[in-house]
């Protein structure tokens, strides 16, 4: 399925309207830091800082940080994401962590996000989409790999 075509099938109620959606910043990085460990239990503020200061170095389009803000500019979510290079055609656009905070419906957040993730992988001429996930246990990671798409099997009987 296109990125076009997923962007035309997420639409909903919730737009990214509802927040503003903006990169991090190097002025971000410390005020983050919170919602960021809601995404990465074991984060430590040193670990956070290296890590969005590596993605600021990057070009923006190879990924980043998105940071979905309220009405009041508080940072409410983000998503982590990267725009790599695949062996063949046009890059993939692969997603690392989406967090989203809020009381009573952080999937509002959660969308926003996505729609502003997949937007950022059209720009970038995307054709594929990966998400990173702990791996497991390898009888699972394994059925998770054979029973998704990028497994391609032929026989000849």
């Amino acid at each position: 399925m296109q990125i076009k075509a997923r962007l035309a099938a997420s639409a909903d109620p919730v737009t990214m309207a509802d927040f503003r959606i903006d990169r991090l910043t190097q002025g971000d990085i410390d005020s983050v830091l919170v919602l960021a460990r809601l995404g990465y239990e074991c984060l430590t503020q040193d670990q956070w800082r290296e890590m969005a200061s590596r993605v600021l170095a990057n070009a923006p389009g190879q990924g980043g940080v998105l940071l979905a803000r309220d009405a009041s500019g508080r940072a409410r979510g983000l998503v982590v994401f990267s725009i790599c290079p695949k062996t063949s055609g046009r890059p993939s656009l692969q997603v690392e962590r989406v967090v989203a905070f809020d009381l009573m419906d952080p999937n509002r957040i959660a969308q926003a996000l996505t729609q502003a993730v997949l937007e950022q992988a059209e720009v970038s001429d995307c054709d594929s989409l990966s998400l990173v996930r702990p791996l497991s246990a390898p009888a699972s990671d394994a059925a998770t790999i054979l029973s998704s798409g990028v497994t391609v099997l032929h026989q000849v009987l």
